[in-house]
């Protein structure tokens, strides 16, 4: 049962359920300030949202390393790449350099794009995401260097097949 001011929401037909939410997420004042991670996790799972991953190297044109951090949370457990979801009025470059702050502490010296886009549904729901290629102004924190053709065991699958992809 969810129930909201006495109103139990499981028994409403799935347009009422449809209007109401439409209704209720047009009332939030300002989307730039963020939506939440109840809301966020409810849209995810039934509208697709654009991300942004940052393989972070050691030279933007002639890569040998690429840094990795560690993830093990509820969806995901691994080595893996900076990545984020776009937000509400930011651009590409903005998410890029907000995650790698975000994820290594560090700044963007350069970045291009890596040409290579993918869609992956998970547990999360489903995600479009661009590859960028980053190389970080200083030394970035809290991961590992490995190298481009070597990842280490385990880096999160989706992961290696765009190592593999974009670095052939």
């Amino acid at each position: 049962m969810v129930d909201i001011k006495g109103i139990d929401l499981s028994t409403l037909p799935q347009d009422d359920l449809k209007t109401l939410a439409a209704r209720a997420i047009g009332l939030i004042q300002n989307p730039a300030q963020g939506i939440g991670t109840d809301l966020f996790e409810a849209i995810i799972t039934r509208v697709p949202q654009p991300c942004v991953e940052a393989l972070v190297v050691d030279n933007l044109y002639n890569p040998q390393r690429i840094y990795l951090t560690w993830r093990e949370d509820q969806h995901y457990y691994g080595w893996h790449f900076p990545g984020t979801f776009i937000r509400f009025g930011e651009s590409f470059e903005d998410a890029i350099r907000r995650v790698v702050q975000r994820e290594v502490n560090a700044g963007v010296y350069a970045f291009r794009s890596a040409d290579y886009e993918y869609s992956l549904v998970d547990s999360r729901g489903h995600t479009v995401g661009t590859v960028w290629i980053v190389e970080p102004d200083g030394e970035p924190t809290g991961g590992k260097w490995f190298s481009i053709t070597d990842p280490p065991d385990p880096t999160l699958p989706h992961h290696v097949d765009i190592l593999r992809r974009v670095f052939k």
